[in-house]
């Protein structure tokens, strides 16, 4: 197989998509295809390590409110409980909310299943349930018990905002990767520590898998 011709794939992949590649090796474009392909092989290793963040994020929350739920007697399931959305800046939660539990019904076309609905909350609803409109709300009466290997232990404003720093910006970095967007000026080592962090306030043995299972480490080794 002959060598592809480095000008070539940068017409069609179009100069303007690959500007920051080029702009990061001098315009070279045969460097700038291989810090591309790079890009794509270090977005698909760590897009793995987000997905296994997610899904261990989304359900400790939901497994906390859940058991915070039984306690306090609810007759519905959180997600439907009004006093956990307080103001209008949680407006978009519920709209998030509403469109889950449609799709998860298939508008209605079948019974409603606690497990549907919260597999179909998107990312963002999960990464927003960190900031400050639910400090009172849920942090204080529960989500602090999430993240019993913080460092500040009970401290449910400290942990809150170290957790919501965290996800704000690994939420950004997936953002980036699903919608194929160069991440190779991103401090990567970085953010894969901090999500790594993220999962041992959960739990130790979950960051010690999620360590083990992750190519992100070896990829990042071998950048152009």
């Amino acid at each position: 197989m002959s060598t592809p011709d480095a000008d070539l794939l940068a017409d069609r992949l179009t100069r303007g998509r690959l500007g920051s590649y080029l702009s990061a090796v001098a315009g070279d474009a045969q460097a700038a295809i291989a810090l591309y392909d790079w890009n794509l092989g270090a977005a698909a290793a760590l897009y793995e390590d987000l997905g296994r963040l997610e899904v261990v994020f989304r359900n400790t929350v939901d497994q906390a409110l859940v058991r915070h739920g039984a306690v306090e007697a609810w007759h519905a399931p959180w997600y439907r409980q009004s006093h956990l959305f307080p103001s209008r800046r949680t407006s978009r939660a519920r709209t998030d909310i509403q469109a889950a539990r449609q799709r998860a019904t298939r508008d209605g076309r079948r019974g409603e299943a606690h497990g549907r609905v919260i597999a179909e909350l998107n990312s963002g609803f999960w990464r927003f349930l960190c900031e400050a409109p639910y400090h009172t709300s849920m942090w204080v009466p529960c989500l602090v018990a999430v993240f019993p290997g913080h460092p500040s232990g009970n401290d449910a404003r400290l942990v809150r905002i170290d957790v919501a720093r965290r996800m704000r910006c690994l939420h950004a970095l997936r953002n980036r990767i699903a919608h194929h967007e160069p991440i190779h000026r991103w401090d990567l080592a970085r953010e894969h520590q901090h999500l790594l962090e993220v999962m041992g306030w959960i739990c130790t043995e979950t960051r010690d898998w999620a360590e083990t299972a992750s190519r992100t480490p070896g990829v990042l080794s071998i950048r152009p």
